[in-house]
């Protein structure tokens, strides 16, 4: 490789530092100051070009991510469509099947099973399963 003659002034402290940075590696001056050079235009080429890097970095997570995001919507929409079959499943039979005398108020208990549903939504399942059976009984 080629060089070219570059002269340098720096203060007294700049050349200290190089110096014992070159005393401690055994380089001459000359080749310490080529490496911080070199070091530092990596550093400003990086920098210049963070946000292309980060504008690819970003294109290719969302690349690797599409289809499993795109696959767990599908799952989320089969349960909501499940969860409302058997919500609506259950109301028709109890309208269907339960005699009118010994029907209790539908919308009351579609109520109370919603509100139980968010708060079992915001439970955790150990904390639940204790006490699902007074909850129903309420």
């Amino acid at each position: 490789m080629k060089f070219q003659q570059v002269h340098l002034r720096v203060n007294d402290d700049i050349y200290n530092k190089v110096k014992n940075i070159a005393d401690k590696k055994g380089e001459s001056i000359s080749e310490v100051m080529r490496k911080l050079i070199e070091d530092g235009l990596t550093l400003e080429v990086g920098n210049e070009n963070k946000d292309i890097i980060a504008s690819i970095v970003r294109e290719q997570v969302n690349v690797a991510l599409k289809p499993q995001v795109e696959r767990l919507a599908k799952i989320s929409s089969k349960s909501g469509h499940m969860s409302a079959t058997a919500a609506f499943l259950n109301v028709q039979a109890l309208m269907d099947l339960v005699p009118k005398e010994n029907r209790k108020e539908v919308r009351t208990m579609y109520e109370k099973a919603r509100k139980m549903a968010v708060e079992y939504m915001r439970t955790k399942t150990d904390d639940w399963n204790t006490n699902v059976i007074d909850k129903i009984d309420e």
